[in-house]
């Protein structure tokens, strides 16, 4: 384990030195989201997004929207034009902290570093529960699942022990990223099974495993897991085997290994652009909704993120890769992130187990940080939430109404935004049309 505290400290140091250099550069944000009003009138105002995009499948989803004029529809564009920016781990909390990105696709746990030296980064959504975190064997081994001795009777402390036991004394090879060592350090400490901990690139490690020359690996990359699943090695536990069959609600031990990835925000922008992230965020699950009715739509996506992550997958191995590893949440997936204690992905058991693991290991400050300051998200999807429900009111009302012909277009117009899951602008729409 002695391993996995070095890599840990490395990607702390790294992450804490890029905020003490962009932090003299920038204001604090406010410690909470601050809603704003609806606009007046039935125009759907213009916005630019710096936006940027990390190189995995569940954080290049919104080419779909942007392709489809998603976006446009809600008034928004991006800077740069036209799909914003190719970030990657190693450079986003700089982009963030100074300004040169307003918002980013985010595992956002990777914010909590900063918390050091700033308080301005956000986590303003959660898109997905990304079940890619996987530990993998090498089909020569010919070992049992999880899965399979759940499957047998056993209970889940039976079969988590079975399944890890070829592990023993073993090398795992592990990605760098922070977001990997709760998954790979909550296993071990369940199952009372210690392994080596060998981190290297996922690129490099594929090309070893394709080799042969790896036994047991746990990749960062969804499409990285999907490759190797493909080839036949066996997905001994995952993430989502994890909330299938593993104890949830508050006090579990699972609550720290959950992988809920999201939108990252700066804090300032966000709280003087409410309504945009709004309108952003219906976007978002638009897509979540399209693409699990129409999954060719990630034929659209597929060569946008073969050229940033460096794989080669058409648009049905997307469509894999995200349904099987990294589910898309439609809009009423916020009620068990942000309104149901018993879920395994609550957000308050998630963060705080979170933040209290960074805590033992010296990267977040002991007491000055807590799940409230850093994710927004609950707040921005109940907004949300509430603009439904004055729509659904009006709906009601202008139902049994009779309406002029500009009236009428405004609620028809109003009904296609409910669709669209843009809440907001559906409800000024509807007050418009009952005025």
């Amino acid at each position: 384990m002695q391993s996995m505290r070095k890599g840990l400290g490395r990607l702390a140091l790294l992450a804490v030195s890029i905020a003490a250099i962009a932090v003299p550069h920038i204001a604090a944000a406010a410690d909470r989201f601050v809603p704003a009003p609806a606009e007046t009138g039935s125009d759907i105002p213009k916005a630019t997004i710096k936006f940027g995009m990390r190189p995995y499948a569940d954080n290049t989803f919104y080419y779909i929207g942007m392709k489809k004029g998603w976006f446009d529809d809600v008034g928004i564009s991006f800077n740069p034009a036209p799909y914003g920016l190719k970030a990657n781990d190693s450079n986003v909390l700089t982009l963030m902290l100074n300004g040169q990105l307003d918002m980013i696709s985010e595992y956002c746990p990777l914010i909590l570093p900063t918390y050091k030296n700033s308080t301005l980064l956000k986590c303003v959504a959660f898109t997905d529960s990304n079940v890619a975190f996987a530990i993998l064997a090498n089909p020569k081994l010919k070992l049992k699942t999880l899965k399979e001795y759940i499957a047998e009777g056993k209970t889940f402390d039976e079969a988590l022990k079975l399944t890890l036991k070829p592990l023993e004394g073993k090398t795992l090879v592990g990605a760098p990223e922070l977001s990997a060592r709760p998954f790979e350090e909550g296993l071990s400490k369940l199952s009372g099974v210690k392994w080596k901990l060998d981190v290297l690139d996922d690129a490099k490690s594929l090309v070893l495993a394709k080799a042969g020359r790896e036994d047991f690996v746990n990749p960062e990359g969804a499409p990285i897991t999907y490759t190797l699943r493909q080839a036949g090695w066996t997905d001994l536990v995952d993430l989502g085997d994890l909330i299938k069959y593993g104890p949830g609600g508050e006090g579990s031990p699972l609550e720290g290994l959950m992988n809920v990835v999201g939108v990252a925000a700066n804090g300032d922008y966000v709280n003087k652009n409410q309504n945009t992230v709004l309108r952003f965020m219906s976007v978002v699950w638009r897509i979540a909704a399209e693409t699990k009715k129409d999954p060719s739509l990630f034929d659209l996506q597929a060569p946008y993120l073969n050229s940033v992550a460096g794989t080669n997958l058409d648009g049905k191995g997307v469509a894999d890769t995200v349904n099987l590893l990294d589910p898309l949440s439609p809009f009423a997936d916020g009620k068990s992130y942000y309104d149901d204690p018993k879920s395994l992905v609550y957000y308050k058991s998630v963060w705080n187990a979170i933040i209290a693991d960074l805590e033992a290991h010296g990267i977040v400050p002991k007491g000055k940080v807590t799940t409230e300051d850093v994710v927004w998200g609950g707040d921005i999807w109940h907004q949300m939430l509430d603009y439904k429900a004055k729509s659904d009111a009006l709906f009601t009302k202008l139902g049994s109404a009779t309406l002029a012909a500009d009236k009428k277009a405004l609620f028809d117009k109003a009904k296609t935004l409910y669709g669209e899951f843009d809440f907001l602008d559906c409800y000024r729409l509807a007050l418009a049309a009952s005025s």
